[in-house]
């Protein structure tokens, strides 16, 4: 992590506030955990009970604090709403990974698209990042589609990687370089 940037910083976008994850979004966050087809491509159960939110969520912060990850709440400003979590982890020599889980309800709005390419902007003007990576199991078109959008190029499949409801899966992995990155920007 670069070490002039230590806490996870608000961010934001015409439609979302991007702020530090809480536990005071545990009960707005279980309504999205606690949907099966969050679920349905990622090596996470549904929660059943909001004590499982709650021990996830701690465990994220505590990936936080750590100096590991940038968790962030996405906040629908219309709606004054948690919606879903993005993410940035931490990887050696300069890299990370991103991620989203956003409410069914949001699907297909951009919105995922939207709060990642705000992470990756903060990832590498603000960090410093010379690599951002994203995976999606093999079969999420959805997600793939995402990963293009943000300008990342396919590296690979990476075989039985992820191990989801008991079965491994193939995992399709992108990534976006810094030079990339501003080649990206100068063309908008």
């Amino acid at each position: 992590m670069n070490s002039q940037v230590n806490t996870c910083p608000n961010l934001e976008t015409s439609r979302l506030l991007l702020r530090k994850l809480s536990l005071n979004d545990t009960d707005e966050l279980f309504e999205v955990f606690s949907d099966e087809e969050t679920t349905h491509y990622v090596p996470r159960e549904k929660h059943d009970d909001k004590m499982v939110t709650i021990d996830y969520l701690e465990n994220l912060i505590k990936g936080m604090n750590e100096g590991k990850s940038f968790v962030w709440s996405v906040v629908d400003k219309v709606e004054n709403r948690v919606i879903g979590t993005v993410n940035l982890y931490f990887k050696l020599d300069s890299a990370a990974s991103i991620g989203a889980v956003i409410h069914r309800a949001y699907w297909g709005k951009g919105i995922a698209t939207e709060a990642l390419k705000q992470v990756i902007c903060f990832g590498f003007d603000i960090m410093k990042l010379i690599r951002i990576e994203g995976k999606c199991e093999s079969n999420n078109i959805a997600s793939e589609k995402m990963l293009k959008k943000l300008g990342m190029t396919y590296e690979g499949t990476l075989r039985k990687e992820v191990i989801i409801k008991g079965v491994p899966r193939n995992a399709k992995v992108y990534s976006l370089l810094i030079e990339e990155y501003e080649a990206f920007c100068r063309k908008k």
